[in-house]
């Protein structure tokens, strides 16, 4: 098989197209009450569509947050343009990845003839040596209907989600995410407060390094809902982690990485609610303690 230059769809990718195109069988990874839902709404599956890349990621070029010893230096931003902040390149590959797998997996989605991909997952995992895969794996629907979506859309909601939608009028636009990254020096301060001979308490500077990079990516998901266009959005996943970096002997740093994902939705009319009843859920205990 020859190399392939990074343009285009992968060569597996275009295996699975050629593959879907010749056959009858679709393949979907919505649940039975999901694929019903779709097709209640007028929708058609077309197949599973898949987008990845792997990144080299790193700190190189990271020489510290700029503060030492007994300073409060308080929390950088990724977004914000230090002379030190040599982890932005690291973010902008977190947002890069991402963007690179859904665009990937949209571009095979288009060659199925879909108007959406729904169910969308994404994943980040370690390959080693610094390398990470992005992948983005969701279920591509076609309307049956001659009006079609004017672009094509991209949630992570799931079919019944997206069948309630429709239902209240909303349609989704497009799968959103906001990433921060913000570190802070591990000074003198923030030291004694955790040394174990201090007792339990509340470690302000950390308290800050969290909460502030978790507004910023919440701020950072509402900027990129309003370029969408959207009227609306919504917030499906929020995930944070913590972790040290020391770029020289006796000089550590706090990390703090917050991911919001989301969809963006629209509003094509106002018209009845959406179905929100479920079933009632009877305990099999008997009253009394009897079983």
């Amino acid at each position: 098989m020859a190399e392939w230059d990074g343009r285009g769809l992968p060569p597996a990718a275009q295996a699975r197209i050629g593959r879907a195109a010749s056959g009858t069988t679709r393949t979907s990874l919505l649940p039975a009450a999901g694929l019903a839902a779709i097709e209640h709404c007028g929708f058609e599956i077309c197949g599973e569509v898949l987008g990845c890349t792997v990144l080299q990621i790193g700190w190189y070029g990271y020489r510290g947050c700029g503060s030492y010893g007994f300073a409060n230096p308080g929390v950088q931003l990724s977004g914000q343009g230090y002379r030190w902040a040599g982890f932005t390149p690291y973010v902008s590959a977190l947002r890069g990845g991402r963007r690179t797998a859904l665009h990937r997996m949209a571009a095979e989605a288009s060659a199925l003839g879909a108007d959406g991909v729904i169910g969308v997952t994404l994943q980040q995992v370690d390959v080693g040596s610094s390398m990470h895969e992005f992948m983005a794996l969701g279920t591509a629907i076609r309307s049956k209907g001659r009006v079609r979506p004017a672009t094509q859309f991209t949630t992570d909601l799931g079919g019944q989600d997206v069948a309630k939608l429709y239902e209240a009028g909303w349609v989704p636009s497009a799968l959103t995410s906001g990433i921060s990254l913000g570190i802070r020096h591990d000074d003198y301060q923030t030291r004694r407060q955790v040394s174990p001979l201090t007792g339990p308490g509340e470690v302000p500077g950390y308290t800050q390094l969290i909460s502030t990079v978790r507004a910023d990516a919440r701020l950072q998901f509402a900027r990129q809902v309003a370029e969408t266009g959207a009227d609306a959005a919504l917030l499906s996943d929020l995930s944070m982690r913590v972790f040290d970096v020391e770029p020289s002997d006796g000089h550590r740093d706090w990390v703090a990485e917050c991911v919001l994902t989301g969809t963006s939705i629209v509003q094509f009319h106002r018209g009845a609610a959406a179905p929100t009843r479920s079933l009632t859920i009877l305990p099999l205990t008997g009253r009394g303690g009897d079983r």
